[in-house]
């Protein structure tokens, strides 16, 4: 066969996935009748994963290749990206319990469409997110089928490495694009679901994330003690016990009504951004994947949680606060577009919400950033970071030991601290 045959079997980059039986040619059959012109039948179907291991936590992702025959007899390649729930024994009940699935559908149902229809009255085309071609809910489980953005020549950034300048600065204004919509439809529509204001840190997630806090504390403090940190005694007594934590986070997550609030992207990090370029390497297109989190708050939480996780070292705390200036700028074009009634927030307004919700700094450091610089490792999924043991303290420890993961908390750490945002001692 020749390596341009179209029956070829793509390459599959996760063989440890498990995919489910139901993901087959009949469940595809009417998606692709409705998306693909003059249909004829499926030729070859090909369900791989569509990441790699630990790059994807709360949902099983699959690529689906298919060849498919038209009308006129010739052949066509086309793909699509599903995203369905865990499976019960692989921390499906955590991801449940998070309520992300259901926040998702309705994100792609309802609310980026109303985005960006407001821009397009406004006279302006803005691409906010992948077109959704099918979403299925039943009783145990949420599905949702995209278009795979890789045929438009889509891709992320390298995770480990981070975004540069150009690319912050992009992701920057389509997240100011992205609230400013968001503010809109509040002002136009009153407030959002009830989903929308639950964070991931309640009283009934309380229990789950002070086990996990207590199993991991003890690896953390002593991955601290040799990350080669100058003062690393300092920091370490700088550091919330497990029980603080939580409370800190229940704090962040109050809503101001009096304050700028916008619904937050909530895992707005380089994995959920993807890009495509022009011929001559310049970014042409930036659209948001992994809408599950959303929530209704400050908007210094996305930005904390994009500058923490997904800044290149180099720039990370040096363009701090140009960063802010960069979002902030977007942030006013756009509500004046939008013809926002209300008072648009300052620059300076801005950098005081990223002070009083500083928080969200260190937690983000704390917290996700650990599995995103986590290089890649077929051991680094949901079920094993959250279990008890020898075998998880062992990968816990790993991801605190990681040298991209010390080399990104050794710069924030005194960063933080300067801010006054560490635990007062």
């Amino acid at each position: 066969m020749s390596p341009n045959s179209s029956s070829e079997k793509p390459v599959n980059p996760n063989e440890y996935l498990h995919i489910p039986k139901w993901v087959n040619e009949d469940y595809f059959l009417p998606i692709i009748e409705k998306d693909v012109t003059n249909f004829d039948k499926i030729v070859n179907f090909f369900p791989i994963a569509a990441t790699a291991p630990g790059e994807n936590y709360t949902s099983i992702m699959i690529r689906v290749v298919v060849d498919v025959l038209l009308k006129d007899g010739s052949e066509k390649k086309v793909s699509y990206i599903l995203k369905t729930m865990l499976e019960a024994d692989s921390g499906a009940d955590v991801v449940a319990g998070m309520g992300l699935f259901p926040k998702e559908k309705k994100m792609y149902e309802v609310h980026i469409p109303q985005f960006v229809k407001l821009y397009k009255e406004a006279g302006l085309d803005v691409e906010l997110a992948p077109r959704c071609l099918h979403v299925e809910s039943t009783a145990e489980l949420i599905t949702l089928v995209f278009e795979d953005l890789s045929r438009q020549h889509f891709k992320n950034a390298d995770r480990l490495k981070g975004f540069d300048m150009a690319h912050m600065r992009r992701v920057l204004q389509k997240l100011a694009e992205f609230h400013a919509a968001s503010a809109l439809v509040r002002e136009i529509n009153g407030p959002f679901d009830q989903m929308y204001s639950m964070s991931m840190y309640n009283e009934q997630s309380r229990d789950l994330f002070e086990k996990l806090g207590e199993m991991r504390q003890v690896q953390f403090l002593k991955a601290m003690g040799e990350w080669g940190m100058e003062n690393a005694d300092k920091y370490i007594a700088k550091m919330w016990k497990p029980l603080e934590v939580f409370e800190e986070a229940l704090q962040i997550n109050q809503v101001d009504e009096s304050e700028f609030n916008v619904l937050n992207h909530g895992d707005c990090w380089s994995n959920n951004i993807m890009f495509n370029y022009k011929d001559n390497g310049e970014i042409d297109r930036t659209i948001f994947v992994d809408l599950q989190i959303g929530k209704w708050g400050t908007p210094a939480q996305d930005l904390w949680y994009l500058i923490t996780t997904s800044a290149a070292l180099d720039i990370k705390v040096k363009e701090f606060d140009h960063f802010i200036q960069i979002y902030h700028e977007r942030l006013a074009e756009c509500l004046k577009l939008l013809k926002y009634s209300k008072p648009i927030p300052s620059l300076r307004d801005i950098h005081i919400m990223m002070l009083k919700y500083g928080f969200w700094g260190p937690l983000t450091a704390m917290g996700v950033m650990v599995a995103t610089l986590m290089p890649t490792d077929k051991d680094a999924n949901m079920k094993m970071m959250m279990a008890p043991g020898p075998e998880a303290d062992a990968l816990r420890y790993r991801t605190f030991i990681n040298p991209y993961y010390a080399n990104a908390m050794k710069l924030l750490l005194p960063f933080f601290d300067n801010k006054g945002l560490l635990k007062s001692v």
